[in-house]
């Protein structure tokens, strides 16, 4: 019975409301990761617009 419900459920959510929901999880998935994605530019690329490159030795 609870795996029926939960079914039902996901049908109406996923098949009617995907093309409203989409949108919603895009932005919170920005939001989440909007840090990570400025640290990963900012540690990528040196003040003056030049890439960082460590030395191996």
């Amino acid at each position: 019975m609870n795996t029926e419900l939960l079914q039902g459920m996901i049908d109406v959510v996923f098949k009617g409301n995907l093309v409203y929901l989409s949108p919603f999880l895009f932005l919170l998935m920005v939001i989440l990761f909007s840090d990570r994605l400025i640290e990963f530019i900012y540690n990528s690329i040196d003040g003056n617009g030049n890439t960082r490159r460590r030395n191996k030795y």
